[in-house]
């Protein structure tokens, strides 16, 4: 087991254009501050739950100041089916505090026009925040050098021989950050999402359906021929 070469990235970067396509994320409805609020619900939750969720709070509070301003009971019941609500809510809240204390608005495209590594490291310090949520946001909000990496991606990487098994997340996508050719980040992370999601699962992946089939390293598969 070896760390991946640029030329393994770009080549299973290449299979997975091939199979998928140039898949695209489309724009959070609410800007920046709602891209930032989308991945506080997001962690722990699924992408439906998430999108339940947020749609709710949109719908309920249409504007960032309504959503400060809401008591914390009324915004948890409305993110209900996210889970973790009560917590969620407060970190909402504690959010949009240190947006406005910052700037004085409710908006976070400041994060957009100050370095990278300062919009990352301002990230990080708020609660719930972590690293994965902040590269999501400065990959496709801001188009920065980042390399989210979740439960999908930790999944197939081991299994492509590229890092140890039990690797964190975290040093899987410190690494990738630091090795994975810019121009093709955010399709090649959407992408080994997509393969997750519907071919390299947890349990019983379809390796025969896998466009990344020959690369792979994976202990439990016998190979097939493709």
């Amino acid at each position: 087991m070896s760390l991946p070469t640029i030329t393994d990235i770009e080549e299973a970067h290449r299979l997975l254009l091939e199979r998928f396509g140039e898949t695209k994320k489309p724009p959070r409805e609410g800007g920046t501050t709602g891209a930032l609020v989308a991945g506080l619900l997001s962690q722990n939750t699924t992408d439906k739950n998430r999108d339940a969720a947020y749609a709710e709070l949109r719908k309920q509070y249409p504007l960032w100041e309504s959503v400060a301003a809401a008591p914390e009971m009324a915004l948890a019941d409305a993110i209900r089916v996210a889970g973790m609500m009560h917590q969620r809510s407060f970190r909402i809240k504690a959010l949009l505090k240190a947006i406005f204390d910052k700037t004085g608005t409710y908006s976070a495209d400041f994060l957009l026009t100050i370095p990278h590594n300062e919009a990352f490291e301002w990230l990080v310090r708020r609660d719930g925040i972590g690293e994965k949520t902040a590269a999501v946001f400065l990959l496709f909000s801001a188009g920065a050098p980042y390399f989210p990496v979740d439960t999908h991606i930790k999944r197939i990487m081991p299994r492509l021989g590229w890092f140890p098994e039990k690797t964190t997340a975290i040093k899987i996508q410190r690494k990738m950050t630091e090795i994975c050719p810019r121009e093709i980040m955010k399709t090649f992370h959407l992408n080994l999402l997509k393969l997750g999601r519907i071919i390299c699962r947890p349990r019983k992946p379809e390796c025969a359906k896998c466009p990344l089939v020959k690369k792979c390293a994976y202990p439990e598969f016998e190979p097939v021929k493709v």
